[in-house]
């Protein structure tokens, strides 16, 4: 059995924001990744000013990385399409970059990072924390659980009739001008879909279907999604009209509990970031923000001796009118007879969905 200090279930941005802050006041921290080296995953690829204020205290500037600029957000429903300015200059870049990227940031402030070791069991009823891996147990006087849309055997999250795809492409001339310095998201019955550049150039679109609507194309290949999104959505029509996918098939993950808080506590020591204490609708384009934010919280509250019962508590009070808003306008987005609402609103009063579309991103920001 090894003994050690923290350690941090997962290498992503909460995992990685929390190692590194543990490691920066000179105490020792381990990340177990279950990935053997960079990696796509189904996540948002959109950087808005908080996240990019979060990557600039882990010393990391996106600009210098490639990212891409977003200043305008589209929006689409039906047969109506807006444009309208962000309150903020936004960037696009893929999570196979910035991950590894803070993981490198880590391990340069002293963090362990363990890659290919995966978690498969947490003992927590008593300390230290027995965290198991396929090398053997590992005891932890705290543990940040930073698995991410992933949940560790025993600590289950509730399930969700969704499934959420992910997939890059390199649009043609036409497509490329119209995504340019915009993040997209269409509106559809039983879910959306969202795009922006990254780095280089390439399109990162993803979209969230309610399961029933799928059926048996889930597992299809990228030919049967850009039929079943460009049948739903001009926008994306024009985008995929000739572009050429980056992979055979999106990636694809199922039941993400959007809208997920998690109140209970599962110790006095294990401190749940990111994902695994609240999950944001992915149309807020602001899951990296609150990644982030939880991992830099609940470092600090470990450096202050405090319980994950207080962290959570402080957390969840700050991210709850956040969160409130998200799901609101996630029912708006998803619903059909919502989205009939939404298209009547347009109609009668299209003045107003510059106002309504401002309001939904400012409400479902973080907080500061």
């Amino acid at each position: 059995m090894t003994d050690i200090k923290t350690a941090v279930i997962g290498g992503g941005l909460a995992g990685s924001a929390f190692a590194t802050e543990i490691a920066r006041h000179g105490h020792g921290a381990t990340v177990f990744e279950k990935t053997a080296g960079p990696h796509h995953k189904v996540c948002g690829e959109f950087l808005s000013s908080e996240a990019q204020d979060l990557l600039g205290e882990l010393g990391l500037d996106v600009w210098k990385f490639g990212a891409a600029p977003v200043s305008y957000l589209g929006l689409e429903f039906g047969r109506h399409q807006l444009k309208t300015k962000l309150p903020f200059r936004a960037a696009g870049l893929s999570r196979f970059k910035l991950d590894q990227l803070l993981l490198d940031a880590a391990a340069q402030s002293g963090v362990q990072v363990i890659r290919g070791a995966t978690v498969t069991k947490l003992q927590y009823e008593r300390r230290p924390i027995m965290v198991h891996t396929a090398s053997g147990p590992v005891a932890a006087s705290h543990v940040a659980l930073a698995s991410g849309k992933h949940n560790v055997r025993g600590l289950p999250r509730p399930q969700s009739p969704n499934l959420a795809f992910k997939m890059q492409l390199r649009p043609n001339r036409s497509g490329a001008d119209a995504l340019d310095g915009l993040v997209q998201l269409s509106l559809f019955a039983g879910g959306y879909a969202g795009a922006c550049v990254v780095e280089d150039g390439i399109a990162t679109i993803g979209w969230v279907i309610e399961r029933n609507r799928v059926g048996t194309s889930a597992s299809a290949g990228w030919q049967v999604h850009a039929d079943f999104l460009s049948e739903r959505s001009s926008f994306f029509s024009l985008l995929l009209s000739n572009a050429t996918p980056l992979w055979d098939r999106p990636l694809a993950i199922a039941s993400i509990p959007y809208g997920f808080i998690c109140n209970r506590v599962i110790s006095e020591a294990v401190y749940p970031v990111g994902d695994q204490l609240a999950v944001i609708p992915s149309y807020t384009g602001d899951g990296t923000s609150l990644a982030l934010n939880t991992g830099f919280g609940a470092a600090r509250a470990v450096l202050r001796n405090q319980s994950a019962a207080e962290f959570q508590r402080a957390a969840i009070a700050k991210l709850r009118p956040q969160m409130f808003w998200a799901k609101v306008a996630n029912f708006a987005f998803v619903n059909a007879s919502a989205q009939r609402l939404t298209a009547a609103v347009a109609r009668q009063a299209p003045w107003l969905v510059p106002q309504i579309a401002a309001l939904v991103v400012r409400k479902t920001r973080l907080r500061a």
